[in-house]
């Protein structure tokens, strides 16, 4: 093994390009194979992104069992807030059979404790083995481009009213399409989309989330073509009034205003000097877009989700109150029909895990982003500040969305936001690890393929010479006409490194 290849051991560490690879398939198929088409056997959580997380979380185990990772000595806040949702949610499951549940709140809580299993496997993975900014910044990508695809069905939907998310289900032979999918909504004179997400809701609140994360991948990777790194900004920036949801508008005000923040001084004016035109031009190309969304918030009561919302608090108060502190199960509040839909996770976590439940939940959607302005404290490096700063409003933006709709009841929204909270962890790690934040973008693109030669000089078998029986007597020298320096060293092991052990994921 030559220095440089040891070297570049100790640049990537073992485990992190595969489960950066890993989690990058984990985005593919939470943005292009449609959730609502499941396998049948398993139910609403049979779809694939949820079968992909609750792999992460076995391989997480594993290599914690082991001993190929120490989860102990990795610590970082973000396991903390998912360990209390964990707490919540176990001892309301505890306490679940003293409310008689029938046989489809069982199921549906067994669906909530598999949707926290595969919430919990994304998260501990991206936060604990993505142990390089390469990797990081890879999973970053995939995330924005993954909405991107979301943003091009959504503007397909929109301006040719033609939906391709029945084509994408015939990717997946052996799976079967649920009744999740609402398709196109109207709202005054405009058409809701809602792109591969399963509601035009969930749709807006996921672009107002990615939308920060994709202006700062535009800043870092200054290489590329404009094309390239501006187009998934406009794309995602699209989604929020293709939506037509309030929630989005209010979400999106929380990410930016958290990113524009953090940005440094000449970025900061940049955004502040464009989004004028983005919001005229948005107002411009969808006719009735202002008129729709003014009417629609300052409806009042004549709006039927609005009084909806409102009625259903005296129900909320009720059921509660019949088990104010660890609630009757996770997932066993089922509407009886759509006026009965709490359009608020809080509400539903209340009547499902208490308001021991409520408590975790809203440190489980504020812990994260406190975490990523730690990091970003302890860093001076720009580009992983601004990073701290995107992830930090998009957490922040969850947590206010999921006041205005039940957001983990949608698969998409629950994939996503773990993967930004596992992202808050990693950098919350980074910021110790990577003394010198992150590298420029075109460096961390010219080490990639250095790293393949080396993992690949490593997988290719010995090729010195069976050793003669005159060197495996005496081991001092070697067979005639062969050079000294070609022999194996007694202290490396040929293809392996000596400053770190074999992989660890």
């Amino acid at each position: 093994m030559r220095r440089g290849d040891a070297m570049v051991r100790a640049v990537y560490p073992s485990g992190s390009q595969q489960a950066s690879m890993v989690l990058r398939v984990f985005v593919f198929s939470a943005f292009v194979l449609p959730t609502d088409t499941v396998i049948r056997v398993i139910g609403a959580q049979g779809y694939v992104a949820s079968l992909v997380s609750m792999l992460l979380f076995a391989a997480w185990a594993v290599t914690a069992i082991f001993g190929f990772h120490d989860p102990v000595h990795t610590r970082h806040p973000t396991r903390a807030a998912l360990g209390l949702l964990w707490i919540s949610s176990l001892l309301s499951y505890a306490a679940m059979p003293f409310y008689l549940p029938d046989e489809t709140q069982r199921l549906s809580a067994e669906r909530w404790m598999m949707l926290l299993v595969g919430m919990s496997g994304v998260i501990l993975v991206a936060a604990e083995h993505l142990r390089t900014p390469a990797d990081l910044v890879r999973v970053v990508r995939t995330l924005v481009w993954g909405g991107s695809f979301s943003a091009v069905v959504a503007v397909i939907q929109f301006w040719l009213h033609w939906d391709l998310r029945p084509f994408l289900r015939l990717l997946l032979v052996g799976f079967s399409a649920s009744d999740d999918y609402t398709g196109f909504q109207d709202r005054a004179a405009l058409v809701r989309v809602s792109g591969t997400a399963n509601h035009p809701i969930e749709f807006g609140l996921i672009a107002t989330m990615l939308l920060p994360i994709a202006i700062w991948l535009a800043f870092y990777e200054r290489d590329r073509p404009a094309a390239r790194r501006w187009g998934p900004v406009v794309l995602i920036g699209l989604c929020i009034p293709m939506s037509v949801s309030r929630s989005a508008i209010l979400a999106v005000v929380v990410s930016l205003g958290i990113f524009v923040i953090c940005l440094p001084v000449v970025q900061r004016a940049w955004v502040l000097a464009v989004a004028p035109f983005g919001i005229v031009a948005v107002f411009a190309t969808t006719p009735g877009y202002m008129t729709t969304i003014v009417s629609s918030i300052f409806a009042g009561k004549s709006d039927s989700s609005i009084t909806n919302r409102l009625d259903n608090y005296p129900r909320v108060v009720a059921f509660v109150s019949q088990a104010p502190w660890l609630g009757r199960g996770g997932g066993t509040y089922l509407a009886p029909d759509a006026t009965k839909i709490l359009d608020n996770q809080y509400l539903k976590s209340a009547i499902e895990l208490g308001l021991f439940g409520v408590f975790a939940l809203v440190v489980y959607f504020l812990v994260p982003a406190v975490t990523a302005l730690v990091a970003r404290h302890r860093s001076a490096e720009p580009n992983f500040r601004s990073l701290c700063g995107a992830l930090a409003g998009a957490c922040l933006a969850a947590g206010v969305g999921s006041y205005t709709f039940d957001s983990f009841s949608f698969p998409q929204f629950a994939s996503v936001d773990a993967m930004v909270v596992g992202l808050c962890g990693a950098c919350f790690l980074g910021a110790s690890r990577w003394p010198h934040g992150l590298p420029p973008a075109t460096e961390i693109r010219r080490r990639a393929p250095l790293l393949k030669r080396v993992a690949s000089r490593d997988e290719e078998p010995p090729r010195n010479p069976a050793p003669s029986r005159h060197t495996a007597s005496t081991g001092d020298s070697a067979p005639p006409g062969e050079p000294t320096s070609t022999r194996p060293s007694r202290t490396e092991p040929v293809g392996r490194s000596p400053l770190l052990p074999e992989s660890r994921f």
